[in-house]
């Protein structure tokens, strides 16, 4: 998980970040980051060889921390999307909170003086990366029919983020950290609700930021057998209220996914078997948007077409 390095590497990158943020990228000099840390500037570059080494292992530091941090909340198994989302924005929020210099050190564009490809292509990488996590969070709550709304509201949802956590930071407006995650997941129900009611068309796409082609911001298509997995956990979850008890069973559904995870883990899954199973839990496609990610993954690795299914 989280990168243990030498303790006196781990300084001088901290040192540096807060120098960086309240001096700036070209004002500090390797013998300021050196002093700072009460060490000789010959023991700085026995762990970093030059000043834009030195930027491109902060940003990789904080890369790898909020990686981590995030795959920790995925192994929580939490069944409810829109909690997960809560616990990843919260993973942004707390890694902010800690190394608020990280941030100062963006603002005052210290990217912009250095030359350094690596750290350019790092820095795509990683934007890439965060707007592909939000798009798999609004997709896992929000349903396929949200696809073409995705990179708008990751844009969206990444703003709002970032302007509340400046507020905490730097203006000190006295807001709870552990409200600013669920209030902006309730704001982007209702910015979806609005998209999804009235159909505006998507401002953004992804030529304008270099990603290429639209099909690269998709969310990667998961394997059957872990969104089975997800569906299970997600139905496990679910109350039945006494309007619903005739309209669908649990414990039929939960046998279902029980014979299409057998039927999955087959040298050669059977088609009927799939199909049959996938019909036995239409039932369950109005309350979690498992149903149809799971169809088009099972369509993918079958060859089957199971799209009539998810009518």
């Amino acid at each position: 998980m989280e990168e243990h390095m030498p303790e006196k590497k781990k300084q001088i990158l901290l040192s540096a970040m807060k120098l960086f943020a309240s001096k700036g990228y070209v004002q500090t000099t390797m013998q300021e980051v050196a002093s700072f840390c009460k060490m000789s500037k010959g023991s700085v570059y026995q762990y970093y060889s030059s000043k834009d080494e030195l930027l491109l292992n902060i940003f990789m530091y904080q890369s790898k921390l909020l990686k981590d941090r995030l795959l920790m909340v995925e192994r929580e198994k939490q069944p409810n999307p829109r909690e997960r989302l809560v616990s990843k924005i919260g993973v942004y929020i707390h890694i902010w909170n800690e190394h608020p210099e990280f941030i100062k050190m963006q603002m005052r564009d210290n990217t912009e003086h250095t030359t350094s490809k690596e750290l350019r292509e790092h820095m795509q990488q990683m934007s890439k990366f965060n707007v592909e996590t939000l798009m798999e969070s609004l997709q896992d709550i929000y349903g396929e029919q949200f696809s073409p709304y995705m990179l708008d509201s990751a844009t969206l949802l990444s703003s709002l983020i970032f302007t509340y956590m400046y507020m905490k930071l730097f203006d000190n407006v006295p807001i709870e950290m552990d409200s600013i995650s669920r209030f902006i997941v309730t704001i982007m129900d209702y910015v979806a609700e609005g998209m999804l009611k009235y159909g505006p068309e998507p401002l953004l796409n992804g030529s304008m930021f270099g990603f290429g082609d639209e099909e690269h911001l998709k969310p990667k298509q998961l394997h059957p057998l872990v969104l089975v997995k997800q569906l299970r956990e997600a139905v496990e979850s679910m109350d039945i209220d006494s309007t619903e008890k005739e309209s669908w069973n649990k414990q039929d559904v939960l046998d279902s996914i029980q014979v299409l995870e057998e039927e999955l883990l087959q040298v050669r899954p059977r088609k009927v078997i799939l199909l049959g199973m996938l019909l036995n839990l239409k039932e369950i496609a109005p309350r979690t948007s498992l149903y149809e990610r799971l169809c088009k993954s099972i369509e993918a690795l079958s060859g089957s077409t199971p799209s009539t299914l998810r009518q």
